[in-house]
C-alpha cells in the first residue's frame, strides 16, 4: 500500500498519520475547509490516475489537502513543498540554524565519552585495527557512537599532543 501511496501523497506512512493527527487538532471550521479542498483534489487525481480505487484517491486527496492548508509549514517543513517565496521566507532562519549549529560544534559529551575509552582505542590501534573497526567496537561493546571520520580527527588530535 506504501508503494501506491508514498509517491502520490509525498508523504510516509509515518507523515501521513501526523497529518491526520495535526488536522484533528484543528478548529472544526478549517476541517471543514480542508474537507472541502480534498473533494476538489479527489477530482482532480481520479482525471490523473483513472486506475486508482475511489477510497485510496479520497484518502491521497484529503492528505493533499491538508498538506496545502499547511501542515507542510508545521515544525520547519514549509520550505519542503512551497514555492519560491515560501522558500526565500524560509532561507533567514536556515541559515541562522546553521550557523548557530557551526558555532556549538561538535558536542563535548561524545568527545568524553570516547576518551573514556582511550585506553582500549590505543590498543586496537596498536593492534592494527583501522577506524572503522573501531567505530564499530565501540558502538558494539561499549554503546557509544562515532562516526570513522570523528575518531581520526580525535586520534590526530588527542595523540599529536599527547
Amino acid at each position: 500500500m506504501d508503494d501506491l501511496l508514498n509517491p502520490i501523497t509525498g508523504l510516509t506512512s509515518k507523515e501521513r498519520k501526523s497529518v491526520l493527527s495535526w488536522v484533528a487538532s484543528l478548529p472544526e471550521e478549517r476541517i471543514i475547509e480542508i474537507f472541502q479542498d480534498a473533494v476538489k483534489k479527489s477530482f482532480q487525481l481520479k482525471d490523473e490516475q483513472p486506475k486508482l480505487p475511489g477510497k485510496t484517491a479520497k484518502y491521497c486527496a484529503f492528505i493533499l489537502a491538508a498538506r496545502k492548508n499547511g501542515w507542510d509549514t508545521v515544525r520547519g517543513k514549509g520550505y519542503r513543498v512551497a514555492g519560491d517565496e515560501q522558500y526565500e521566507d524560509f532561507k533567514n532562519l536556515r541559515s541562522a540554524k546553521a550557523a548557530e549549529l557551526i558555532k556549538r560544534g561538535r558536542s563535548p559529551v561524545k568527545r568524553k565519552q570516547i576518551l573514556a575509552y582511550w585506553g582500549e582505542v590505543k590498543e586496537l590501534r596498536a593492534n592494527g585495527v583501522g577506524f572503522r573497526g573501531l567505530s564499530q567496537y565501540l558502538a558494539k561493546e561499549r554503546k557509544v557512537k562515532a562516526s570513522a571520520s570523528y575518531l581520526q580527527m580525535l586520534w590526530s588530535e588527542v595523540e599529536k599532543h599527547g
